[in-house]
C-alpha cells in the first residue's frame, strides 16, 4: 500500500434531486445519495473524507 493517497476529493454536489456526495480516491470514484438535507450530506463527506484518510479498509468491510 503506498504511503499516502496522491488524489483524494470527496465533495457535495447539489441538484433538484437532492444533495450528492461524490467521491475520486487515487482513480476510484462513487458517488452516495440524494440526501434531503444538505447537513446529512455534509456528514456523510465527512464520514467518506474519515474512511479514506484514517482507515485502512472500505467502510462495508466493517
Amino acid at each position: 500500500m503506498s504511503k499516502e493517497k496522491q488524489l483524494l476529493s470527496v465533495v457535495v454536489r447539489s441538484d433538484e434531486e437532492g444533495h450528492w456526495v461524490e467521491w475520486n480516491n487515487d482513480g476510484a470514484t462513487g458517488s452516495l445519495g440524494p440526501y434531503q438535507s444538505e447537513k446529512m450530506s455534509d456528514d456523510v463527506r465527512t464520514a467518506k473524507e474519515r474512511e479514506f484518510t484514517e482507515n485502512a479498509g472500505d467502510i462495508n468491510d466493517a
